[in-house]
């Protein structure tokens, strides 16, 4: 899922943190959250990945932790909050 996030930065950070997560290594290739560019407007767009694809593995929200990791070392934590919360309940929706 595709999510337009406008105060996005774009500084890729959580990719990296994702890429940690998940397999141990700082590699935005295999992160299950990928910061796109647009070609207008401000901020980019954010894919939280729902199947895996390729190396990345899809998106689990970090069931495990309190706080998915890429919130924590977002600069803009809350909007990624929203809209991390969003793709879970949507997730949920398809899965019932």
């Amino acid at each position: 899922m595709i999510f337009d996030m406008p105060t996005c930065g774009g500084c890729r950070t959580c990719e990296i943190a994702c890429s940690f997560k998940h397999k141990g290594e700082f590699a935005p290739s295999i992160s299950s959250i990928k910061i796109l560019d647009k070609t207008d407007g401000r901020g980019f767009f954010v894919q939280l990945l729902e199947q895996n694809e390729g190396t990345s593995i899809a998106c689990d929200g970090c069931k495990e932790r309190d706080t998915p990791l890429c919130m924590e070392y977002c600069k803009k934590e809350e909007d990624l909050e929203k809209i991390i919360k969003e793709f879970l309940k949507s997730r949920e929706k398809r899965i019932e």
